[in-house]
């Protein structure tokens, strides 16, 4: 950025936009203040100031309250929040039906929708934590009401829901080889939609290492804890766990590629385009900087 001085407060903003930039996605002050990426804390009043320096030397834009790089094409942010919500809209019976499986302790939205950045076409990304020695039990629960339901089509491109994520609640935190800038923003930006026995604060508190790129992202637990439900250990239900796991690996090993399955961690996403994103991110803030 020739001409302006930088400091790290600028180059947090930078960050922060030239990863926004990416998906052509605005963002609002208080978008850029809690989702800046940054080790260091900075005031809301020290992000305005150094921010309107960046908007007076060009290298930042304003238009109608909301922040973008300089060169960068957004597009209509007040159309994609309007499609996110109808995603969730047009799903809300589905999901509640899956919130009635009793070992499922969190239910939460991903991705695009969870973002509201969802363009025409886009489905419904699902997270869940279940129970301990219960999670392919209620991958099975989950996919037999969606398929009763009518959102299981063959062609896996028409279907609403996509629930690609479950996690059994002894294994909260992230793995660390997985562990980067776009897994953070996803976790920051998740919609969890019902949780019990405080789950997803354990799964925040699991993942302290977020604040590696997000230090402003802050959770406050509740002064009142929920009261958990113990777990005995059933014998019965562990043998029809396990039934689950063998039944429905053998049914899907034909498609497994990169997928992680396990006994505790159910993680499709064949389409992964987190790295192309970090390398588009990467590109972006080196030409940005340029400036």
């Amino acid at each position: 950025m020739s001409g302006i001085r930088k400091n790290a407060c600028t180059d947090a903003i930078i960050k922060t936009l030239s990863y926004s930039g990416v998906f052509g996605y605005p963002l609002t002050f208080y978008q850029l203040t809690s989702t800046l990426i940054t080790k260091q804390r900075f005031t809301p009043k020290k992000i305005r100031k150094e921010l309107n320096r960046l908007v007076e030397y060009g290298v930042v834009r304003k238009i109608k309250g909301k922040y973008m790089l300089r060169g960068v094409r957004y597009h209509n942010t007040e159309k994609r929040i309007k499609i996110s919500k109808g995603i969730i809209e047009k799903n809300k019976a589905t999901v509640m039906l899956l919130t009635k499986i009793p070992w499922i302790k969190m239910i939460a939205i991903t991705g695009s929708v969870a973002n509201q950045d969802a363009a025409e076409g886009s489905d419904l990304d699902l997270l869940f934590i279940t129970e301990k020695n219960r999670l392919w039990i209620c991958r099975g629960f989950v996919f037999l009401i969606l398929k009763i339901a009518g959102k299981l089509p063959k062609n896996q491109k028409e279907r609403d829901i996509c629930p690609n994520i479950f996690i059994d609640e002894r294994k909260l935190s992230w793995a660390k080889k997985k562990r980067n800038l776009y897994v953070a923003q996803n976790i920051i930006s998740m919609q969890p939609l019902i949780w019990r026995d405080d789950i997803y604060f354990d799964f925040i508190k699991s993942n302290k290492w977020i604040s590696k790129y997000f230090t402003n992202f802050k959770i406050k637990s509740p002064t009142k804890k929920q009261k958990k439900r113990k777990s005995k250990e059933n014998p019965f239900m562990n043998a029809i766990e396990n039934i689950a796991r063998k039944a429905q690996i053998n049914y899907m090993k034909e498609a497994i590629t990169t997928e992680v399955v396990d006994s505790k961690l159910i993680h499709f996403n064949k389409n992964d385009s987190s790295n192309n994103i970090l390398i588009k991110y990467k590109a972006l803030l080196k030409k940005t900087k340029r400036y």
